[in-house]
Formats: structure tokens, C-alpha cells, sequence
């Protein structure tokens, strides 16, 4: 992309360098009218599942073959 004297752009994606501009306006996900995520408590079962659930106990996922991530 090459940049004018005028400041105009050519040659390249403007576009994204202005969405980079709009997203920099923002600060929550709420300001996108993104819903907060949910959030669910992990519980590890006697036979090595893991189960999430929700604030009722009720079950929402589970996975049977974990494995670690090291980050």
C-alpha cells in the first residue's frame, strides 16, 4: 500500500487499516452487541470425565478423553 501526499491510500487494502481504526473506538464486546460469554463450572467425575455445568448443576457438556495443553 502506498500512502499519498493527501494522505489517501493506493495500492493496497484501506479498508483494513480502517476497520483497525474502528475496532481501536471499542472496548467491551457489549460495544459490538456481543452477549457476555456464559460461564459454567468444571467438575471432574471419579471416572476421569470431565463435565460442565451450569449454575442449576444441570449438564451441559462432557468430555471423556481430556488432555492437557501446556502453553
Amino acid at each position: 500500500m502506498t500512502v499519498e501526499e493527501d494522505g489517501s491510500a493506493s495500492g493496497g487494502s484501506s479498508m483494513l487499516a480502517r476497520t483497525w481504526v474502528i475496532a481501536a473506538n471499542y472496548g467491551t464486546p457489549e460495544e459490538y452487541d456481543i452477549s457476555p460469554a456464559p460461564e459454567f463450572r468444571a467438575v471432574l467425575t471419579g471416572s476421569g470425565r470431565v463435565e460442565l455445568v451450569d449454575d442449576d448443576g444441570a449438564l451441559v457438556m462432557a468430555a471423556t478423553v481430556a488432555s492437557r495443553v501446556r502453553r
